[in-house]
């Protein structure tokens, strides 16, 4: 299966994601308070950190190595199920004793909830990692899509029925069992519970160097939302995590779904000896032209956004929505860093990388939190423009590319940016940027934008407007 097809099917499939998400975080936040998400929010940071050694990345072993060993997948197992029994355990101790740094009940709750959910992840972990391996991305997609449905029709249902912040924990547990199941009835053949440590080193080796990446990332991220339950409160700490998780499911529907795919073309291409350069390139067009409109746009909207769709209680998450989306515009401008990192097998630079980025951002973040939420929100800009900083060298090494191949094409899709949110930018500024903006007068601008930006697309020729019309005639050939 090519990698259009694998686009194809993720894309669609993450669509569906993307609305069961976005209409099911609708859903309960009209039911739950900011307060009853901050109880939730700060126990899944306590989680997070414990969690951290999971962010060994131990399925991106068996997707990277060209070829591997039943032995291997035996050691893998082996290492990823200790692990998860350990943060099970931790998780279990931190909900029974915890209590007393915390300073509230609920949070314990969720914990003792929560612990499950490693364990469950032990029996999901090889079948999940073999489809990957195999880009068997129909079954991921499709499996995905059922475990998203669960949780959210779960945590809604226990949420009307009064359950309050367990709702969410509950919704988590359900969602597991479900994608652990079909994973092992999908792929019955992949599954192996046999243990096994012969050649460990190098396993852990290869989790070390994922971990300072991914970990200390994690890391940072965690203690940051702890900060802000600490210093700012836990209402304020549920209003920022309601602008993230919105801000996450874009980047997470879109962005990393890509990335998913492509890593393993970048895996192939590498492993091949070519030069990463053309995919490279079509990629941060492709990714800045989609992406910058959509969240430039959601910043433009952000107050009208929460108010309409969330309630009043929820309107204060209006200026941290609109930070955030800010960030991710900087973001998006560095695709594919990580998985770039790991197939040239520079996971090593990266981790002191890494450790500079969250440790200056992390900084950051305090700082702005004297300034309430507002503050740390705005700092999340800056941790953005440190990354680009310290990345943007390594990228272009890797790729074979230079800044002077990356700015136009970043200049040419500012401009169809502007298009695309010109219109909102518009209404927002004569109605003086209220969150009472006319929703007929928005939506008319919104598709007015998106209308001109479209055709834009297509007049240019732009790679978007072309793959997109590719994958467009394959389907009509293939219902043919």
């Amino acid at each position: 299966m090519s990698v259009r097809r694998h686009l194809a099917w993720m894309g669609g499939a993450q669509f569906l994601l993307f609305v069961v998400q976005f209409f099911g975080s609708v859903a309960v936040a009209r039911l739950l308070s900011p307060y009853e998400m901050g109880i939730f929010s700060i126990a899944a940071s306590v989680i997070g950190l414990l969690n951290i050694f999971q962010s060994v990345g131990l399925n991106n072993y068996i997707v990277r190595q060209p070829e591997i060993t039943r032995e291997e997948m035996s050691v893998v197992f082996s290492i990823n199920g200790l692990l998860s029994i350990l943060i099970a355990i931790l998780i279990l101790l931190f909900g029974l004793f915890g209590e007393f740094l915390l300073h509230d009940r609920g949070p314990r709750t969720v914990m003792l909830f929560l612990c499950l959910v490693p364990i469950i992840g032990i029996f999901e972990f090889l079948p999940a990692a073999q489809f990957e391996r195999a880009a068997n991305f129909r079954a991921i997609a499709m499996i995905n899509l059922g475990k998203v449905v669960t949780i959210q029709a779960t945590t809604i249902a226990f949420a009307m029925h009064g359950y309050s912040f367990a709702s969410l924990a509950l919704g988590q547990i359900l969602g597991s069992l479900f994608s652990a199941a079909a994973y092992n009835l999908s792929g019955r053949h992949h599954v192996s519970l046999r243990l096994a440590f012969h050649g460990w080193r190098a396993i852990i080796r290869f989790a070390m160097q994922m971990l300072a990446i991914s970990g200390v990332t994690s890391l940072a991220m965690r203690l940051t939302d702890l900060m802000l339950g600490r210093l700012v409160g836990l209402s304020a700490l549920g209003l920022y995590s309601r602008a993230t998780s919105l801000n996450n499911i874009l980047w997470e529907n879109v962005h990393l779904v890509i990335g998913r795919v492509l890593f393993v073309e970048f895996a192939a291409t590498a492993r091949a000896g070519k030069s990463l350069r053309n995919t490279y390139l079509t990629t941060v067009d492709m990714l800045t032209a989609l992406l910058w409109p959509a969240f430039l746009g959601l910043a433009v909207i952000s107050g009208p956004f929460i108010l309409n769709l969330y309630g009043a209680k929820w309107v204060l998450a209006a200026q941290p929505l609109m930070l955030l989306s800010m960030a991710s515009v900087v973001l998006v401008s560095l695709s594919m860093t990580w998985e770039i990192f790991v197939v040239r097998g520079e996971t090593a630079s990266q981790s002191r990388i890494e450790i500079i980025r969250s440790g200056t951002g992390t900084v950051l973040f305090a700082f702005g939190c004297t300034f309430g939420l507002a503050g740390a929100a705005a700092s999340r800009i800056g941790e953005a423009l440190v990354s680009l900083v310290l990345y943007r060298p390594h990228l272009d090494r890797m790729t074979d590319t230079r800044l002077s191949d990356v700015v136009p094409i970043l200049l040419r899709n500012a401009v169809l940016t502007g298009i695309a949110i010109g219109p909102a930018f518009i209404i927002m500024l004569i109605h003086h940027w209220s969150p009472m903006t006319p929703v007929f007068e928005l939506v008319g601008g919104i598709v007015a934008g998106v209308a001109v930006w479209a055709l834009a697309l297509h007049l240019s020729r732009h790679a978007l407007a072309v793959e997109a019309v590719s994958l467009a005639r394959r389907a009509r050939t293939r219902t043919a």
